[in-house]
């Protein structure tokens, strides 16, 4: 699976022979099973962070539950894999975590992961309208927990996900904690002469920053979801799109925001690997539906 792409060092069947082989031959990344005889992948994680090893590690496991994924992560782990979507997701995984950014199996998990008060810049590849099932327990989790809220979105993406979180209980036609932008009405505000327009952007910051803390206690993050990239790149505007996240990235990053930038898999599919590896140098996270590839 992996023979294309790296150059596998070593393969062992337990976690006693991984820390054999990684003082062995010293490999630039760890997939780490956790479920494995003598010692597990949790353990030998535990093992390694002592040994002083900061060798960049992403399980790979048959577990789906939360309090695994969330264990494997509080353990040093930067990246975390169902075996049931290894085909699709181990080499993109390995390349986010080889790159410094955490890969993880759901918006759920990066919303837990960042569940601090720093900001938080996160990527989500899609394929179809699911990711919005997803989508919706993002915003689910982030307003049962408090925080603010706000999606800028086409409107299928905004309507999608009011239906959705309105089944999930929420009538967010009459919350306040949660704000809905039409996604061509944002980037008419900040684009100027084909490009966003920095002030503007930093001014849209503060206004979001203002929102959060006056319908929250103050103390909550704000979760943002947009396609405004996407929507970028799909005009072929390929430097604005890559601007935008940069910009964003800039005047939010001292601001307890926790965005999530949505991306179609076809923004990628038709252009060159600049474009991609641009785009996720922008973030900090990254997580993709079963779906995209």
């Amino acid at each position: 699976m992996l023979s294309e792409d790296f150059e596998v060092a070593a393969a062992v069947t337990d976690g006693s022979e991984a820390l054999d082989a990684v003082r062995a031959v010293a490999p630039d990344l760890i997939v780490l099973d956790i479920n494995m005889p003598r010692l597990g992948g949790l353990q030998t994680m535990l093992a390694l962070t002592e040994a002083g090893s900061e060798i960049p590690v992403v399980f790979l496991s048959m577990f789906d539950e939360e309090e695994m994924i969330d264990a494997a992560f509080r353990s040093g782990g930067r990246g975390y894999v169902n075996k049931s979507h290894a085909s699709r997701h181990l080499r993109s995984a390995l390349e986010h975590v080889r790159d410094g950014r955490v890969f993880a199996p759901s918006l759920t998990s990066l919303l837990r992961l960042n569940s601090g008060s720093g900001a938080g810049h996160a990527m989500q590849l899609y394929g179809d309208p699911s990711f919005l099932d997803g989508l919706a327990a993002l915003f689910d989790g982030a307003l049962q927990r408090g925080d603010a809220a706000c999606v800028i979105g086409t409107p299928e993406i905004r309507e999608g996900l009011s239906m959705r979180l309105r089944d999930r209980g929420w009538d967010v036609q009459g919350l306040v904690r949660y704000r809905a932008v039409d996604t061509a009405d944002a980037l008419s505000r900040f684009m100027r002469d084909g490009l966003p327009d920095a002030t503007v952007l930093a001014d849209i910051a503060a206004e979001l920053e203002g929102y959060r803390r006056g319908v929250t206690d103050g103390s909550r993050r704000l979760t943002l979801f947009g396609n405004m990239a996407e929507r970028l790149i799909v005009a072929g505007n390929h430097d604005a799109a890559v601007a935008l996240e940069n910009i964003w990235s800039a005047v939010t990053h001292d601001l307890p925001f926790f965005t999530v930038c949505g991306y179609h898999a076809s923004c990628f599919r038709q252009n060159d690997t600049n474009l991609w590896s641009s785009v996720c140098a922008q973030h900090d996270a990254f997580t993709q539906t079963g779906d995209a590839s």
